[in-house]
């Protein structure tokens, strides 16, 4: 694969997901021991979830609504992510971000109820699931 071949835009998951082609999940730990090109993968996968998991936490702990699940239609939902999304980026810009940024990181000493881990699951992924993740494989392994 080039650099420069498409790729899907995705979201990430722990092992609780079954692999889609819009939903990557790590590689089975029992199937990286020989591979540094999986291994590779997984440790991107997770770095990323890591950056999208303290991004929900800190609008968490602003926003107290996303400490549980959103009990509304899809559409609602979207407009209330969209909504808290905007409104710390205007209170960032508006207050000293370094107060900002000091009063998040005491505020998140309590888990997040809304991204709790899930169970693995062994359903059988399609094979354009698998596709899509050897393409990031690859890319990340070139890195």
């Amino acid at each position: 694969m080039r650099r420069d071949d498409p790729v899907p835009h995705v979201f990430v998951g722990d092992e609780g997901f079954a692999l889609q082609t819009y939903l990557m999940r790590p590689y089975p730990k029992t199937g990286i021991i020989n591979s540094a090109r999986k291994k590779k993968f997984n440790s991107q996968l997770s770095r990323a979830r890591r950056v999208v998991e303290n991004a929900f936490g800190i609008l968490a702990m602003k926003w107290r609504v996303f400490l549980r699940a959103i009990e509304t239609d899809a559409e609602t939902a979207d407009w209330i992510v969209k909504a808290a999304c905007c409104l710390h980026n205007y209170i960032i810009t508006r207050n000293n971000t370094r107060e900002y940024a000091a009063m998040e990181t005491e505020e998140q000493d309590q888990p997040i109820q809304a991204l709790l881990n899930t169970r693995p699951t062994n359903r059988r992924s399609n094979t354009a699931a698998f596709e899509v993740r050897e393409k990031f494989a690859d890319y990340f392994s070139r890195l």
